[in-house]
């Protein structure tokens, strides 16, 4: 069943996850481990496995719940980075920076 966003708020938390399984696709596809990504983009392999963590919905915590904020994990920079680092054509890298 597809998803229908209700709020902005939905649909930048459905691109976001959409983002994240991309990355997994492509790690897998190009034979990468989260290891190889952490050196291209410079940080930690701890941070990029926090970055790719896909949230529970029925664990969410406390504090999130009372900011009713989801901060993205990527920057404009690291997108990019990946896109290069994966080879993603000029029209997949547009829709992919419009997060």
């Amino acid at each position: 069943m597809p998803r229908t966003p209700l709020t902005m708020e939905q649909r930048r938390e459905y691109k976001l996850l959409d983002f994240k399984i991309w990355v997994h696709g492509q790690m897998k596809a190009n034979h990468l481990y989260q290891k190889d990504i952490a050196n291209v983009l410079g940080v930690s392999q701890v941070r990029v496995s926090q970055m790719l963590k896909v949230p529970d919905k029925k664990k969410k915590s406390q504090k999130e719940n009372e900011a009713g904020i989801n901060p993205d994990p990527f920057t404009l920079g690291q997108v990019i980075t990946l896109c290069e680092l994966f080879g993603v054509d000029p029209e997949e890298r547009k829709r992919l920076l419009t997060l």
